[in-house]
């Protein structure tokens, strides 16, 4: 998760393919593990227990490929690149990562190719302390009305044009806590009881997570700190109880909870985000199944 303060504007796009196609990530521990960095490292008190998938597609920038990037819903920002890769870097943003605020280039405008699907930026912020990767934010689906999915059994992500049906829980984006409310993302209010103690929150939901993660001085008021985590019951109203173990940070200015891929396995099996203007709303199918529905709809250029 990377969090950019820098002024959004609305940036030209163009979906020139069939959408439908799967995107499969590496299952090495260390491109996991890299790629989990982008949401919780910095603080210095949080372990890797068992990190969940996280999931990429290719990108290519000016038709160079530059590797994989990270599906990031918790990334305020549409293209994160390791490197500048080329472009030229003609500002500097403050950003918010865990451990802290830090400032990082942002590039010049650039066309880019991301899971075969053409797009052109007004930038990209490069080289964030917290992960040696790239990154796909918030900003790319919100402009582009792709619908994500994400499946945990298939191990895998698809960019479609539709929800497909056959059932679900479809529920909408909780209202971001007052502090965040320039941070349009998919937030989800939760229950969360450490200890038989429970407090309301609301949560973060973010693929760019391999781990479940909540304000250290928040878990402490509802029990036991243990090795800079806490087993803990999450429950949402449209998902039930997950039992998982929450890790810790300190990190200021961050979401009090943000929740990873991780509890995401744990609730359900297949999930689609469909994000609009203003807020949106997830599908989630508990059972296994095709990430991709059998007549994936076709979407013209323009």
């Amino acid at each position: 998760m990377a969090r950019s303060t820098h002024t959004r504007r609305v940036c030209r796009y163009s979906l020139g393919r069939r959408l439908g196609q799967s995107f499969r990530p590496s299952r090495s521990r260390f491109a996991t593990v890299a790629a989990a960095l982008v949401a919780v490292t910095g603080c210095g008190d949080i372990g890797l227990f068992a990190p969940a998938p996280l999931f990429t597609v290719p990108l290519a920038v000016e038709g160079r490929d530059v590797g994989d990037a990270v599906i990031d819903t918790g990334g305020a920002y549409e293209v994160l690149l390791r490197d500048d890769f080329g472009l030229a870097i003609v500002d500097e943003v403050e950003v918010l990562v865990f451990g802290g605020t830090e400032s990082v280039g942002l590039t010049e405008a650039f066309a880019y190719t991301v899971g075969g699907v053409r797009s052109t930026a007004d930038g990209a912020i490069v080289g964030i302390s917290t992960c040696d990767c790239n990154g796909l934010g918030v900003e790319f689906f919100r402009k582009s009305d792709i619908v994500l999915g994400i499946g945990f059994s298939e191990w895998g992500a698809a960019f479609l044009s539709s929800v497909p049906g056959g059932g679900g829980a479809t529920f909408g984006f909780a209202a971001p806590p007052a502090r965040f409310a320039d941070f349009d993302s998919v937030f989800l209010d939760v229950d969360v009881e450490v200890q038989g103690v429970s407090r309301r929150m609301t949560g973060l939901l973010d693929t760019g997570a391999a781990m479940t993660v909540m304000r250290a001085e928040l878990a402490g008021e509802l029990g036991l700190i243990w090795q800079n985590s806490v087993p803990a019951q999450v429950t949402n109203e449209h998902l039930g109880t997950a039992n998982i173990r929450v890790g810790l940070f300190e990190t200021a200015d961050l979401p009090d909870m943000i929740l990873g891929t991780d509890i995401m396995q744990a609730w359900g099996d297949r999930w689609y985000f469909q994000f609009s203007q203003v807020g949106g709303t997830v599908t989630v199918f508990e059972e296994p199944g095709s990430l991709i529905p059998d007549t994936p709809v076709s979407v013209a250029a323009y």
